[in-house]
């Protein structure tokens, strides 16, 4: 079995409250959950209206299938508006 995780911090361009915050992150979130075989959350800054804290994580018996969902979900935050992945470190067991 191969665990994979990859934690991602990113910023919020333009966002000037919670809420616009809640609209990009959401927008990333669901994105990932939809299209992906992968669990994704929230899982710190909350409290910061230009900064988040995302997490996706993806269990198999194949290593580079997990590498691949991975480098996926990060292309596809990628490519949410107003939202800018500062780093992201990617932890495979």
């Amino acid at each position: 079995m191969v665990v994979g995780i990859m934690e991602c911090r990113c910023r919020i361009l333009g966002s000037t409250s919670l809420k616009d915050k809640r609209r990009a992150v959401k927008s990333g979130l669901e994105r990932v959950k939809h299209r992906l075989n992968l669990s994704a959350a929230e899982v710190g800054a909350q409290d910061h209206w230009q900064l988040a804290e995302l997490a996706f994580a993806g269990v198999s018996g194949d290593r580079g299938l997990v590498e691949k969902e991975l480098q996926q979900a990060r292309r596809l935050l990628e490519q949410v508006d107003g939202l800018e992945i500062i780093d992201a470190v990617v932890t495979i067991e």
